[in-house]
């Protein structure tokens, strides 16, 4: 089994709707934050610098409300490493049950290089990286 990167967060007042509920917009700034603070884990580079990387694509399915005050994690895991690219699935759940689905995502990242403006390849460090945080599961489908 795979192990997934996860972040806790309590639910700010700024981020419900007039209705009280989770904005389904704050989704994808949670699962933003996860792959963010995932990512400079993996690549070893400080909050303060940039990462080599860019967000193509995000998904958000929202499967239970959250409120104001709850206490949320976000799992991410890498499910797929292409050769520039990369797929990761969160799961964002109450912290206090594990089993209440908050909401289910996904997105897509390229390996982005800024000073030429070009894709490339991921790098075998954030391969290995990956596979060691992750712990080698079955899950991860590599593509060439």
């Amino acid at each position: 089994m795979s192990r997934a990167f996860t972040l806790k967060f309590e639910v700010a007042y700024r981020d419900q709707d007039p209705a009280g509920h989770v904005s389904a917009t704050m989704y994808y700034v949670y699962m933003l934050n996860a792959y963010m603070a995932y990512a400079h884990e993996l690549l070893q580079v400080p909050l303060t610098d940039g990462i080599p990387q860019i967000m193509l694509k995000t998904s958000c399915e929202y499967v239970h409300p959250a409120k104001w005050g709850d206490i949320l994690e976000v799992s991410a895991l890498i499910t797929r490493l292409g050769t520039k690219s990369f797929d990761i699935e969160y799961v964002i759940t109450s912290a206090s049950d594990k089993d209440l689905v908050i909401a289910k995502g996904g997105s897509t990242h390229v390996a982005y290089d800024y000073a030429t403006e070009r894709t490339v390849p991921l790098s075998s460090a954030f391969r290995e990286r990956v596979h060691a945080y992750q712990h080698e599961s079955h899950e991860i489908e590599a593509v060439a």
